[in-house]
């Protein structure tokens, strides 16, 4: 059944690993509990094996159960704390940027810290369904599943529906900027569209207007010199009046 070697380790969830892939083989090949004891202790090496070693000397070996072998060798790998703090970890956990097939992957491995949620398959399902992403979780909730196994593959279904939205979100995006660019980059009697559409808006000046350069005194295009503080009319640029009292000016008295 090639068992796995226990060498030794910091990391509790490999003790608990090795533990139960022992039991796996010991259920299937129907092992008592003094055979049970004798196959572990003798996968235990290295470090394992000298913990062992200083341990049965203070146990009567031979009268030793399973279930007395797993209390020793959890105490020495899986400590309270240790338990206190993986407990806390499982009940934090939550998808997050994972994918609905890795959270299930985390999910399940802390849930072997939490017997008396994974037992329940309704606790269990409420604490997998309280960590998924809001949209997924909201689609698992309209399919009113309970069973934990049946709202993992709602989760998994509604993750691919969201990503196919998206694609279809995406491709409308990519086709409306497309049409845009198309658009903006049209040509008619030498302009740009939107070109051709702000100059439409824009009030028409005369040509003579739009081809003189600005003057540096007033800021404003004119021919000739600058009358602006010199005291003479605009108009007929004579001293004496303004543009607005120039005799030359319209009846209504405006300047054109």
């Amino acid at each position: 059944m090639n068992p796995p070697e226990f060498v030794d380790g910091a990391d509790p969830h490999v003790a608990l690993e090795w533990v139960k892939s022992l039991e796996a083989i010991f259920v299937y090949l129907k092992f008592t509990d003094r055979d049970r004891v004798s196959c572990s202790v003798f996968m235990l090496v290295k470090a394992a094996r000298i913990w062992w070693e200083a341990t049965k000397v203070t146990v009567n070996v031979r009268e030793l159960k399973w279930d007395d072998f797993k209390e020793l060798f959890y105490a020495k790998y899986f400590s309270r704390e240790v338990k206190a703090k993986k407990v806390k970890e499982f009940l934090a956990l939550s998808q997050d940027s994972l994918s609905v097939a890795k959270y299930i992957l985390k999910f399940e491995e802390r849930c072997v810290f939490v017997p008396f949620i994974a037992e329940n398959d309704k606790d269990k399902g409420e604490h997998f369904l309280r960590g998924l992403k809001p949209e997924i979780r909201r689609d698992v909730h309209m399919a009113k599943v309970i069973t934990y196994q049946d709202i993992v593959e709602r989760a998994l279904l509604a993750e691919h529906d969201e990503q196919e939205n998206e694609k279809e979100r995406q491709l409308r995006i990519q086709a409306f900027q497309t049409r845009g660019q198309g658009a903006s980059a049209s040509t008619r009697g030498g302009y740009k569209w939107k070109g051709k559409m702000e100059q439409h808006n824009k009030p028409s000046m005369p040509s003579s207007d739009v081809e003189l350069s600005l003057c540096p005194k007033c800021g404003k295009p004119h021919k000739g010199e600058c009358l602006v503080g010199s005291g003479r009319c605009y108009r007929c640029k004579e001293m004496g009046h303004t543009a607005q009292k120039c005799p030359l000016s319209s009846d209504k008295g405006k300047v054109q």
